[in-house]
């Protein structure tokens, strides 16, 4: 599914639900669509608001990397900040997105600095049916590598004070 939706970007535009449902569709013509067609309109708002996420990172970050490799890993985004490798895992703060992050958790096996970026649905900036991140997310993430940077990377916090 995410490979589909991310075929479908266009000059950084994504596409809309109805075209993303379409060619999905069309992709898979063999699967049965009772009950699909329900997850892909879940897993749309879900990819959109994980790639308008992404906008929201590079315009706060100098280097944010996001590939399926990852995705496939279990890591949304990677942030290099002050120097520190951060692994960011966004979800949905309901009961049934922190199942599925603590899933995550038992799948895979991380190292280095993990960070969650919870996403409260209130909290968030409603377009249409969508609730995407909005820049006080990325602020709040930031206060919380600069506590890890501070913290377990004293030497570091040093020279980006200097930078």
């Amino acid at each position: 599914m995410l490979s589909t939706f991310r075929e479908l970007i266009k000059n950084e535009v994504p596409p809309t639900q109805e075209e993303f449902i379409t060619t999905f569709k069309v992709k898979y013509p063999d699967l049965k669509l009772k009950g699909i067609v329900s997850r892909l309109k879940r897993a749309y708002l879900s990819y959109v608001r994980e790639y308008h996420l992404g906008y929201l990172l590079k315009k706060h970050f100098k280097k944010v990397i996001y590939n399926e490799r990852l995705d496939i890993n279990g890591v949304d985004y990677v942030i290099y900040y002050h120097g520190v490798k951060f692994n960011l895992h966004a979800y949905v703060n309901t009961e049934n997105g922190r199942y599925w992050r603590e899933i995550k958790n038992g799948r895979h096996k991380f190292h280095g600095e993990h960070l969650d970026i919870p996403m409260d649905l209130d909290k968030g900036k409603r377009c249409g049916k969508i609730i995407l991140y909005t820049n006080d997310h990325i602020n709040k993430l930031k206060k919380e590598m600069d506590k890890i940077v501070d913290k377990k990377y004293p030497k570091k916090a040093v020279i980006a004070e200097k930078g």
